[in-house]
């Protein structure tokens, strides 16, 4: 069965040699494809927390918006939401 039978979504990526180095190699020595390992990696990171926190402090000058993870009946949710203005300093 087709990933997109079963509602699944793609998204392109782009590497540099070294990295994708290291993803064929880390793949290989799993015995899974390149693929497969960066579709773990993406799931292991969208699944917690404190990866998500950091991401949206590593880009926070970037978006007005964040989200909020929540844990929704056991479930990992993310809330979307306007980030809060920040106050100028008055000098």
């Amino acid at each position: 069965m087709e990933m997109e039978d079963k509602g699944y979504k793609r998204v392109s990526s782009r590497y540099e040699e070294e990295e994708y180095m290291r993803l064929k190699r880390l793949s290989t020595a799993c015995g899974i494809t390149p693929t497969t390992l960066q579709t773990f990696f993406t799931r292991l990171c969208m699944n917690n927390e404190t990866i998500l926190h950091f991401t949206q402090q590593h880009f926070d000058d970037s978006s007005l918006f964040r989200v909020i993870p929540s844990k929704i009946d056991g479930k990992l949710e993310l809330i979307f939401a306007e980030k809060p203005m920040k106050k100028k300093r008055r000098v």
